[in-house]
């Protein structure tokens, strides 16, 4: 299974990566939207872990390009926005985990 982990704190990435690279999967790295929307056009992924707190191009905005592209990836988002609302319907990501 191929995933690509969004973040921006190098140091949160690089420990989610190393976790998920012990449980087996391969997993790609990007510290900012747009080089995550780069990987996604030159990869197949089975899951993008994403940040909505993003430089360059934010979380929300990312999922909705890579889900005009590949509507049946799977996004979850990671945020330490707790308590936010819910962005509605469109955005189209499987679930939220704050941290």
């Amino acid at each position: 299974m191929k995933l690509l982990v969004v973040e921006d704190e190098k140091d949160l990435a690089d420990a989610i990566a190393r976790g998920l690279t012990r449980q087996t999967y391969s997993v790609d790295i990007s510290y900012d939207g747009t080089k995550a929307l780069e990987l996604a056009e030159i990869n197949t992924y089975d899951l993008i872990i994403l940040d909505l707190n993003l430089p360059e191009i934010d979380g929300l905005e990312v999922c909705r390009r890579i889900r005009a592209n590949d509507p049946k990836i799977g996004i979850l988002m990671l945020t330490a926005r707790a308590g936010q609302a819910d962005p509605g319907p469109g955005v189209g990501y499987w679930g939220r985990m704050t941290i």
